[in-house]
């Protein structure tokens, strides 16, 4: 994680000095889902499905050349954890609500005109994320207490943008982003620690100026 900051922090001072940049808002309905892992004698664990949720904000495109530019921006990203316990006893299934301050750090790659004003686009990076709320559906989960501030994605992407305009870019496309990290903090002690990563696949919609 200590890498990642510096990393980040260390472009966002690179791309300060670039003479063109494009500044934008991205909104992304996303499928929400976690992959879990836990070892247990006396308890199954699995993921209890997945939810419709958001990614939204500015976004900042710096050029490097006339093909490449590297992405950040300051989003929102809301997210959907749950985890389904089943032992002798009966099922108990805990699900969260979880929202992130997002700083992505992507390169874009172009392609050349496909067509008149449009361009395909291929993203890839990774994130930095920062847990600004978690809301259990219930008041008292038994499994898992509370998560971790921080959290980490793989991000990759393809997408159209097409200019309508001198200034101005629509564009749509899809995202996966994979969960690098456990994103757990507390927990109740069993044979192993519960392993919750976050993952989202988003319809990616945007306009930059």
């Amino acid at each position: 994680m200590r890498k990642i900051l510096l990393m980040i922090i260390f472009l966002c001072v690179v791309t300060t000095g670039f003479s063109q940049f494009q500044l934008g808002f991205k909104f992304s309905p996303t499928i929400s889902t976690n992959r879990i892992d836990a070892k247990s004698d006396t308890v199954s664990f699995s993921t209890d499905g997945a939810g419709l949720r958001f990614v939204a904000g500015p976004i900042a495109d710096f050029q490097l050349t006339d093909n490449y530019f590297v992405s950040t921006g300051l989003l929102l990203v809301s997210k959907r954890a749950g985890l389904k316990a089943k032992q002798v006893t009966g099922t108990e299934v805990e699900e969260y609500s979880l929202q992130y301050i997002q700083i992505p750090l992507t390169l874009k790659l172009y392609t050349n005109e496909v067509a008149l004003d449009k361009r395909i686009y291929f993203q890839m990076g990774a994130t930095m994320e920062v847990n600004v709320k978690e809301d259990p559906k219930k008041d008292r989960y038994y499994y898992v207490e509370d998560f971790k501030l921080f959290d980490s994605s793989l991000l990759i992407g393809v997408g159209l943008e097409y200019k309508v305009g001198l200034n101005t870019i629509v564009f749509g496309g899809f995202s996966y982003s994979r969960g690098l990290l456990n994103t757990i903090g507390d927990q109740v002690r069993l044979d192993d620690d519960i392993t919750f990563k976050n993952d989202y696949l988003a319809l990616d919609l945007g306009i930059k100026f």
